[in-house]
């Protein structure tokens, strides 16, 4: 079979393009782990399995490496595939700054409490905490303006806070623990960031409604946990032209048709979605969707609405099975 055949089966085999395929292939010319595979690419644990399945006589056994085996190194000589940028556009360019920023923003990232899955966590990587706060400050979102974070235990609220810009950082968690360790950190490095323990299923505090020009969040990606992080973060925003409510979500590229339940949630809420930033995020586990997420920066409108006032019953994480939906 010729080389270009063999790329164009093997994509189709995979739900990947030819030169997706090419650059996992270059990717293989040394053994990688599965897991730094997948956080390499964003693609799904399912894609590639189904790759290395299509792919299987040319591996060696199947362990927590994908390693080409002689028959599969001979393959790849003859293809001599080309690298693939899988690296969005927009993380590509830093200022001198930045770059600074993301050298020293990493020491007070280390050692963040373990991911509790009861609450739907996954860490972001470090990296992703500082592209984000680099974002935010691109995007004239850090600058005297007041932060409340619905979570964070990724810490980017220390991050924002390392450029000692904001007018307010304040972050709202369920996990005592989250709050201890910024706590902490944020005296350790005498970074201004308040804390306060609070569970979204819960009223919003008045005192926190329309006080706020920007939200962060990183819901549960279900339905009534975007329905009722986006209704939280809509009371906390004040009504203006200028506020912005960042909000992440991920699911896998084989279901695609779930990235309609935010959008339909984010039409039903009032908001414009002004970005979408296609896996801008990267995290440590979530392989069903490719350890990454996408990125939306919302602004308000004439229509936005809190879809949720008040306390909440329902179920809003992914592991109370009703209401799944990566």
């Amino acid at each position: 079979m010729r080389e270009d055949d063999f790329l164009e089966k093997l994509a189709r085999e995979s739900d990947l393009t030819p030169k997706e395929v090419e650059g996992l292939l270059f990717l293989l010319k040394e053994p990688i782990e599965n897991q730094e595979l997948i956080q390499k690419t964003g693609l799904s644990k399912s894609i590639l399995d189904d790759f290395r399945r299509f792919l299987s006589s040319y591996l060696e056994k199947p362990s927590r490496l994908t390693v080409l085996n002689s028959r599969g190194k001979k393959l790849v000589a003859r293809i001599s595939p080309k690298a693939f940028d899988w690296t969005p556009y927009w993380q590509q360019d830093f200022s001198p700054e930045e770059k600074d920023f993301l050298k020293k923003a990493k020491s007070f990232l280390a050692n963040r409490p373990a991911s509790n899955r009861s609450f739907d966590q996954f860490l972001a990587t470090e990296e992703t905490v500082c592209q984000r706060a680099l974002l935010l400050r691109r995007r004239g979102h850090i600058t005297k303006r007041r932060l409340i974070f619905l979570g964070d235990d990724d810490f980017v609220s220390l991050a924002v806070a390392f450029w000692q810009e904001a007018k307010r950082i304040l972050v709202l968690d369920i996990d005592k623990r989250v709050l201890s360790a910024i706590r902490e950190k944020a005296d350790k490095e005498k970074l201004e960031v308040e804390t306060l323990y609070y569970d979204l299923r819960q009223p919003l505090p008045s005192h926190l409604r329309a006080n706020f020009d920007v939200v962060f969040t990183d819901p549960p990606y279900t339905p009534n946990g975007i329905s009722l992080f986006l209704s939280r973060g809509i009371e906390a925003l004040e009504a203006k032209n200028v506020s912005a409510l960042y909000c992440c979500y991920g699911q896998s590229e084989r279901a695609r048709e779930k990235t309609l339940v935010i959008q339909e949630k984010i039409n039903q809420l009032g908001l414009l979605v002004r970005e979408r930033l296609f896996n801008f995020n990267r995290y440590f586990g979530a392989s069903s969707i490719g350890s990454a997420s996408s990125l939306y920066i919302n602004s308000i409108t004439a229509k936005t609405k809190p879809l949720i006032r008040g306390r909440y019953e329902g179920k809003i994480y992914t592991w109370e099975k009703k209401n799944y939906c990566l």
